[in-house]
């Protein structure tokens, strides 16, 4: 009689146990979407980066920080800009780089006080950004990224 017991025991817990010891195969999108949402998208591996940042790979951001400044200086510097009041302002320049290598001025709302002066100062600065050297995207695990950034420039013209 006990081993009686004893194997319909067995038996039940055999019954009962089946659904532990099932290997469930997750659907790959289910798995990409979990994993995609794990990723903190403000944070890459990588950022963007010109040939010249090569040798600075600890200081990569203020090498493509400075190179983009100086080069919207410099192309601002070789235009004529007359203007009735002196402006000393900065703006923030949002910038799209893309994981095609383009770097695309986004949105950008002239402040008012340098509108009123400069008539064409948005089309100024786009041209300005389009001249800008190659780039290389950022990067997020191995894969190439588009990425948003908002430049600081200071604008000081007399």
């Amino acid at each position: 009689m006990i081993k009686r017991v004893y194997y319909i025991f067995i038996l039940i817990f055999t019954v009962y146990s089946c659904d532990n010891f099932v290997v469930k195969k997750d659907n790959q999108e289910e798995v990409l979407k979990e994993k995609w949402g794990e990723i903190d998208k403000n944070q890459v591996d990588k950022p963007p980066s010109f040939d010249a940042c090569i040798d600075e790979p600890e200081e990569s951001d203020i090498c493509f920080q400075n190179i983009i400044t100086k080069h919207i200086k410099t192309y601002l510097a070789n235009h004529i800009i007359s203007v009735k009041e002196s402006i000393n302002d900065t703006i923030w320049v949002p910038l799209l780089i893309t994981k095609d290598k383009e770097i695309i001025l986004e949105d950008f709302v002239v402040p008012e006080i340098i509108a009123s002066q400069v008539d064409n100062f948005e089309s100024i600065l786009a041209e300005s950004i389009k001249s800008l050297p190659s780039i290389k995207p950022a990067i997020v695990r191995s894969a190439t990224v588009t990425t948003r950034y908002k430049l600081p420039i200071v604008i000081h013209v007399n």
